[in-house]
């Protein structure tokens, strides 16, 4: 065999190889994959709120233009006051490998890296408007609330359903105190309301301090 040939059969291997490694070693797509979440947390990792409902519950609704924003309004508080906090979600796929997700405080989830199930059933596909179809029920009634929390740091509470409770014609307006919001999370402490709402097909956050009124919209 002549050494030109062998030089070049040599240089053709070499570029398959390293073809079948990137091919094998490329991230597959979240649309393959299909990474579903399993737990999510929003702070340090030593001081942490448990976000999991709350990020489902964004990211389910596909977000805002297809986003999640990654900061206090949306986690539902700040667990680490003045630290560089990270939002951690661990997830599976399809063939139940586990991968942890990293986004800093200030940037944003895509939403259409995971898939969020809604009701029973595993994977369970849905068609590529269904969430839209739910949003556009939801503005046509007005404000929605998507989440709501009461407190101050660690010391929270979920009060969305109390506040879907005083929902009137598509709207809410009422003085934040702690005899509203069922109790008091963190006694001593000056509280916030954190309420994700929806409204007219853009998702919003309203942050209200103790003994002011929540008006929405």
């Amino acid at each position: 065999m002549k050494l030109s040939t062998r030089y070049a059969i040599l240089v053709f291997a070499a570029a398959f190889v390293a073809a079948a490694m990137t091919f094998s070693s490329a991230p597959t797509s979240a649309q393959d994959d299909g990474w579903q979440i399993v737990r999510a947390e929003y702070g340090t990792r030593t001081q942490h709120n448990d976000v999991t409902d709350i990020v489902k519950d964004l990211l389910g609704r596909g977000g805002v233009n297809g986003r999640v924003a990654v900061n206090n309004q949306t986690m539902g508080g700040d667990p680490a006051v003045g630290a560089d906090k990270h939002l951690r979600i661990w997830a599976r796929n399809r063939r139940y490998e586990e991968r942890e997700f990293d986004y800093r405080e200030g940037g944003f989830v895509e939403a259409g890296t995971f898939i969020v199930r809604r009701d029973r059933g595993d994977w369970n596909d849905r068609p590529a408007n269904y969430g839209d179809r739910d949003r556009d029920r939801d503005d046509d009634r007005g404000v929605s609330i998507v989440r709501a929390y009461y407190g101050w740091q660690g010391s929270t509470v979920n009060v969305t359903e109390l506040l879907r409770s005083r929902m009137r014609d598509g709207q809410i307006s009422f003085v934040v105190t702690n005899s509203a919001m069922g109790g008091d999370p963190a006694i001593g402490a000056d509280k916030v309301l954190v309420v994700i709402y929806r409204y007219q097909g853009t998702e919003k956050a309203a942050i209200v301090r103790e003994g002011y009124t929540l008006t929405l919209p």
